[in-house]
């Protein structure tokens, strides 16, 4: 699975992901089309079997750098800023990704769920989560795999809005995420209150 979503890459890469095929897929890994759909059912589980494996990679290389920012804001918006990196430079993959993401909600949870192994963004941010738990950083009569889902859904809010209207600034975006994660959408008590807006008129 390895090779054929690597091989999957490098045609992505090249040609663009919207032009190339499963048959183009299974002509440059040098295997039949039938072996290729025993593993993959579709192009977009190609692409996400090579993302996470390009994610599991990326993240080992970050927690390392983690463990030197305490504190749940600082570690969320370093691996953020570097989420942020990667899909200002890979657009065209994030659209077909998350659709397919979304069609698999419900589906068997990963191998690493719910351990120390960050293979999976919402792994990280439930690592994060834990870690500020321990520190009084994060409330601890929450669930922690409950509050790293929360998370993970305004994450994937954030990018959806970032590509549905490019002018957003994708960090600005996800700074917003985790202000929101850690405050809420109320006002602060001692904010004064404001008038209720009038209904409008009809014309």
């Amino acid at each position: 699975m390895a090779h054929l979503a690597r091989t999957a890459a490098d045609l992505f890469e090249a040609h663009g992901y919207e032009a190339v095929t499963m048959e183009l897929i299974a002509a440059a890994a040098d295997v039949a089309k039938g072996t290729l759909y025993n593993h993959f059912p579709v192009k977009e589980a190609v692409l996400a079997h090579w993302l996470h494996m390009e994610l599991a990679t990326n993240l080992a290389m970050l927690h390392e750098a983690l463990q030197t920012r305490p504190g749940f804001a600082e570690g969320a918006r370093f691996v953020l800023d570097h989420s942020a990196n990667w899909c200002e430079t890979h657009p065209d993959y994030l659209a077909p990704y998350l659709r397919f993401r979304f069609l698999g909600i419900g589906a068997v949870p990963s191998a690493s769920h719910d351990s120390e192994q960050l293979s999976d963004i919402v792994d990280t941010f439930g690592w994060l989560i834990r870690r500020g738990q321990a520190s009084g950083d994060i409330r601890d009569d929450l669930d922690a795999e409950s509050l790293a889902i929360a998370f993970h859904h305004l994450y994937l809010g954030a990018m959806l809005r970032w590509l549905a209207d490019p002018s957003l600034r994708l960090r600005e975006e996800f700074n917003a995420t985790v202000e929101l994660f850690l405050h809420g959408a109320a006002s602060p008590a001692s904010a004064p209150a404001k008038a209720s807006p009038k209904p409008r008129k009809k014309s």
